[in-house]
């Protein structure tokens, strides 16, 4: 990187019972998500539940759903929303909760904070505007623009200037790796910029097979009849 660029260590915290978002492309969005989860799933050692909370319509519904869940709740109103919260605090943990389609409201995050063993991963197009959240990973193909905003915001324009993020992210690029901003460990809630490798904790192998997307979709289609 260039002289008057600060060079990113590498992220090295755990993930487990955290608050992180993930952005990207479509292309790229997938197999980012997969990884972060794989990765919980490595520090719990596969115990606990999955579980999958998506927002009716969401454009991220195609891949998500074919994606192996313990529980899956498609969400159209609160009373949704408040029922898939009791199945996640009930159930056996430690959790993976996804949350796809928007961010949850602040009372969501003040309700799961009460609890042990939840790790919460946001998925989207476009950076988080919550504060609750403690890391945000972007894909190697996020713009400029969009990631500087978000860094500005959570740092402060004087620190965040001093990554010079043009100069970060043509290596970031180049190289394939991801960005990170995260809280985590962090002394100064203003975080700091890391970079990551988003293979990371990834199998290959994320997804149902036939048969089992099979049983999710008629799981779907008869929640759906059942209303």
């Amino acid at each position: 990187m260039a002289s008057d660029t600060i060079h990113l260590e590498g992220f090295a915290e755990s993930l487990k019972s955290r608050r992180i978002y993930c952005v990207g492309s479509p292309n790229l969005l997938p197999s980012l998500v997969r990884s972060r989860i794989a990765c919980v799933d490595t520090e719990v050692a596969h115990r606990g539940r999955k579980v999958l909370f998506i927002q009716e319509g969401s454009p991220h519904a195609a891949w998500l759903l074919r994606m192996k869940w313990d529980a899956t709740f498609i969400i159209r109103e609160p009373l949704d929303i408040r029922l898939g919260l009791t199945y996640v605090t009930n159930t056996v943990r430690p959790t993976r909760l996804l949350w796809a389609g928007g961010e949850p409201q602040t009372a969501v995050f003040a309700y799961l904070n009460k609890y042990d063993n939840i790790t919460l991963i946001g998925v989207g197009f476009t950076p988080p505007q919550l504060l609750d959240w403690e890391a945000i990973f972007w894909t190697h193909d996020t713009a400029l623009e969009t990631i500087e905003s978000t860094v500005n915001s959570r740092m402060g324009v004087q620190l965040a200037g001093k990554y010079n993020l043009r100069s970060v992210l043509k290596e970031i690029q180049a190289s394939e790796v991801g960005l990170i901003w995260s809280s985590i460990g962090e002394s100064d809630k203003k975080g700091s910029l890391y970079w990551f490798d988003p293979s990371e904790g990834s199998t290959g192998s994320a997804l149902y097979s036939l048969r089992e997307a099979a049983d999710v979709l008629r799981c779907v289609a008869d929640s759906i009849v059942g209303r």
